[in-house]
């Protein structure tokens, strides 16, 4: 459970740290380059950006766009988690109980 807890926080901060920096655009993350990757890559979920843009008609669309990265990735983040963990437990020494 700590596993899951802990990911899933961290997927939200992934996200939302990237959302942060691309609506402040550091380092040209609007432009699709290589930082674009780089988001992409550690928040899939980034990719509804490109439907919003970097500014969007009404802040109801953005609270949900944002929302929905950030909980997106945050799921992502603890079911990558469970599954590493299941490999774990699947992988790791059996001890026999008598």
């Amino acid at each position: 459970m700590t596993v899951l807890s802990l990911s899933f926080v961290l997927g939200m901060a992934v996200a939302l740290a990237v959302y942060i920096g691309w609506r402040l655009n550091v380092g040209g993350l609007q432009t699709h380059g290589f930082l674009t990757d780089v988001a992409l890559s550690i928040c899939p979920p980034f990719v509804l950006s490109l439907v919003i843009g970097p500014t969007s008609d009404s802040d109801l669309v953005l609270a949900l766009v944002v929302g929905t990265i950030v909980f997106a990735n945050a799921f992502l983040y603890a079911g990558v988690a469970a599954g590493g963990y299941f490999i774990f437990t699947l992988t790791g020494k059996k001890t026999a109980r008598r």
